[in-house]
């Protein structure tokens, strides 16, 4: 009985260990995504696709910069004044788009803004929050009630923002409800290259282990003050070294040229909203000097208005005519003078991008764009966006307090998640004491009716000579050994019980008279050293033992 409560406990404790640490994880898709919507226009925007009230799907964009998860709403494309973008007019579609496909707020139910937590990251970039919401989402397969915040106006932003910064509200609540063991996420930025793009994934609650090329060897503190200069910031990195690494023209040399070194280090933020590099105002006039000399353009980047007629530029970089020639430079970071990421070319210029009338996604191959920002770091915080993360996977465990970054698997498949955290600790908890009572119950039965089946049978089993029960045999030496022969004559089936009486009260008579050497056997398995009183003669016989022969039956 001990045996069978000991047994059934670490069962239990192993299926709750099992619920912790296995699946515990909450996976996205995370890349271009098209939204459909009866008489709207076509969204293309970039993102995780979230269901909301089991009804209207957005598309959004990771975010440090929020608590909480921020929702645009049509509001900001009805105004002239809320289209106009980097001083070009959008249509209604474009801005769509830019939207991530913006909902409206009276489909939702008010709460008080007091629901929202404190979001720094928010106000700093000079915007006000006027409403919040309670809202249904749905995040993969799982579907959480939470409190999320409305963005009404402004031009600070592009997309919903899912809030992932140090007290995510959405962490909390899926940590709360057991759907994650640990506020944490992992994430794959995927690429937005035009020469080599691929879909990425978030994984709230643990990271994606396909997406790791190497172990996370380099890891971070998340500060207690995630203030960046003008911006919230709670991923802050050292930025202690920055090269061009230019092609020459022969294609078979490279040349080095540093922006900066380690004695002029800056800090700067990761951060998964932004796109492009946001550079300092003085380190982006160094590399302007560059990209002049290795493009042989002695004129000024073009602005956004020569192309606007064509298509809305979101985040402009550096844009420049093609004609000039091509920027064909890698650019290498080094983190913490100890982890080193190089941007490949194909991921620091492609062909120009932006939104048609119709808010579709399309190219112009007249111009190239550098994934760097034209105008210096807003708040004279630097910034390292998706273009920098498209060779990094970045794994954020604000329980720990610390960030990780690793080198990215380019060619990640499916994803495989591993859920991070400590499972619970301590003493039963009143579902395991519980399931633990409910086993000692079940433990007890289980044993009785074994008892009682092993009663029946042995009665069944067991064979009689001359109509007595053979309980004589159980006082003669060795009745243990024949106890096991009894038995494994029995389990042979090969006669009725009545039979095998007859059979061994003959055996025995016929050791008896003759003292025969060999013992009883089935087949060719002597069950041999047989000692048993003989109720006819009430003589003693014995049987020398013999080698067994084997036989494949044990």
């Amino acid at each position: 009985m001990v045996d069978l409560l000991l047994f059934t406990f670490l069962l239990i404790r192993a299926a709750v260990a099992a619920s912790c640490a296995d699946g515990n994880t909450i996976q996205f898709r995370v890349g271009n995504c098209t939204i459909r919507s009866p008489n709207e226009p076509e969204v293309q925007s970039w993102g995780a696709e979230v269901a909301l009230n089991n009804e209207r799907t957005i598309c959004m964009i990771p975010s440090t910069v929020l608590n909480d998860t921020f929702l645009t709403t049509t509001n900001l494309c009805q105004s002239s004044e809320q289209l106009k973008v980097h001083q070009v007019d959008m249509t209604s579609a474009q801005c769509a788009s830019r939207r991530g496909g913006p909902v409206s707020a009276d489909k939702f139910k008010g709460v008080p803004l007091s629901n929202l937590v404190q979001n720094p990251g928010w106000t700093l970039l000079n915007n006000t929050i006027e409403d919040a919401v309670e809202v249904s989402m749905q995040l993969s397969r799982q579907a959480i009630t939470t409190t999320v915040g409305l963005i009404t106006k402004g031009q600070n932003s592009a997309a919903s923002h899912l809030g992932l910064a140090t007290d995510s509200s959405i962490l909390k609540v899926l940590k709360g409800q057991g759907l994650i063991v640990a506020r944490s996420f992992g994430l794959n930025v995927g690429s937005q290259s035009v020469q080599s793009p691929r879909g990425g994934s978030l994984v709230l609650g643990g990271y994606d282990q396909g997406s790791v090329a190497n172990p996370f060897l380099h890891e971070f503190p998340i500060p207690q003050n995630d203030r960046l200069q003008d911006r919230h910031c709670p991923l802050q990195v050292e930025l202690t070294g920055l090269t061009l690494e230019i092609k020459m023209a022969n294609a078979s040399e490279t040349e080095s040229r540093d922006i900066f070194s380690k004695s002029t280090g800056i800090t700067v933020c990761v951060e998964p909203y932004d796109n492009l590099f946001r550079l300092p105002s003085e380190t982006l006039s160094t590399l302007l000097g560059y990209v002049n000399q290795t493009t042989e353009q002695r004129t000024h980047l073009v602005p956004v208005t020569e192309y606007a007629d064509e298509l809305v530029n979101l985040e402009p970089g550096l844009v420049y005519r093609r004609s000039s020639g091509e920027f064909n430079a890698a650019l290498r970071f080094t983190i913490n003078d100890k982890m080193t990421v190089e941007v490949p070319y194909h991921e620091l210029q492609r062909p120009l991008r932006g939104l048609d009338s119709n808010g579709a996604a399309v190219l112009n191959t007249s111009y190239n764009e550098l994934q760097i920002f034209g105008d210096p770091a807003p708040g004279n915080a630097p910034v390292l966006g998706k273009a920098f993360l498209s060779q990094v996977y970045l794994f954020v465990d604000y329980d720990a307090g610390k960030f990780y970054m690793a080198p990215l698997n380019s060619e990640a498949g499916a994803v495989l998640p591993v859920a991070t955290g400590t499972c619970p600790s301590g003493g039963l908890t009143a579902t395991e004491k519980g399931l633990i009572a409910l086993g000692a119950v079940l433990g007890a039965l289980v044993l009785a009716i074994l008892a009682w089946a092993i009663y029946r049978w042995r009665r069944r089993r067991n064979p009689r000579i001359n109509g007595t029960e053979a309980q004589a045999m159980d006082h003669a030496p060795g009745n243990a050994t024949s106890g096991a022969q009894n038995r494994s004559v029995v389990g042979t089936g090969q006669f009725s019980s009545r039979n095998r009486s007859r059979e061994m009260q003959d055996t025995l008579s016929q050791n008896s008279a003759t003292g025969a050497d060999s013992g009883f056997a089935i087949g060719h398995a002597p069950f041999g050293h047989l000692s048993r009183q003989s109720v006819e003669t009430g003589r003693s016989y014995e049987s020398p033992p013999q080698r067994p022969t084997h036989t494949g039956i044990v």
